[in-house]
């Protein structure tokens, strides 16, 4: 896995600049371009404030089988409380009917 294009790719998505990753973990922009194009290597303490910093939870950041929006969409549902959970479902089978009705 290319942990630095994985960081990249989340970042981009979740519309943060890097100069505000940066910020978030109290790190210079530097360090993170570093970080994004594998020229250092990251302790996972640091790798776990980027995630949080990213809204990604460390297992959905190392499953390659998740797209970067299935990365986002798993960290925020599983944050959520059971009620909203309830809700999002009733809401995505809504926009699905079921042929059986």
């Amino acid at each position: 896995m290319d942990i630095g294009n994985r960081i990249q790719t989340i970042r981009k998505a979740s519309h943060i600049t890097a100069k505000e990753l940066a910020q978030r973990i109290e790190v210079s922009p530097s360090f993170i371009s570093a970080v994004e194009n594998n020229y250092c290597k990251l302790s996972l303490k640091t790798l776990g404030r980027i995630c949080e910093a990213l809204g990604v939870s460390l297992a959905s950041f190392f499953n390659e089988e998740f797209s970067t929006v299935d990365t986002k969409l798993h960290f925020v549902i599983a944050t959520l409380p059971d009620e909203k959970k309830w809700q999002l479902l009733s809401f995505l089978e809504g926009l699905y009917p079921s042929e059986e009705n």
